[in-house]
């Protein structure tokens, strides 16, 4: 089962190309949802709240930014299904050390939906965060 930490490559929608999200909250045990946001290579428009070198993920191998914009809800039941039928793959799970800096970044990108921002300070209450 997928859980907080837990990363997957999978394409945006509307893309060929993976790229690497990441889970940073537990699914709600009531919903089933969780925050996910996506790493991508850092380029000169990029926003740089949370910048990821190489070695802080096996998966990064040049300068990463996490793309607050895009942070999104996503059913996890969806994604493991996803995996069941080979359409994501699973990936190594964040660092608790790196798991802190995105989570800490989700609060302070001006990027960062307010939506999303309030859904995470409500995982914070549950605990899932």
């Amino acid at each position: 089962m997928l859980t907080i930490g837990d990363t997957v490559m999978l394409p945006k929608p509307g893309y060929e190309k993976e790229h690497l999200w990441a889970l940073i909250t537990a699914p709600d045990p009531e919903t089933g949802d969780a925050i996910m946001v996506n790493l991508t290579t850092q380029r000169p428009h990029s926003d740089t709240t949370t910048i990821i070198q190489p070695g802080e993920h096996e998966f990064v191998d040049r300068p990463t930014v996490v793309f607050y914009a895009d942070a999104r809800m996503v059913d996890v039941k969806i994604l493991e299904e996803g995996l069941r039928q080979g359409l994501v793959r699973q990936h190594a799970a964040l660092s608790a050390k790196l798991l802190q800096r995105i989570q800490d970044g989700l609060i302070a990108s001006r990027f960062t939906p307010d939506k999303i921002k309030e859904a995470f300070e409500v995982a914070r209450e549950k605990g899932l965060a």
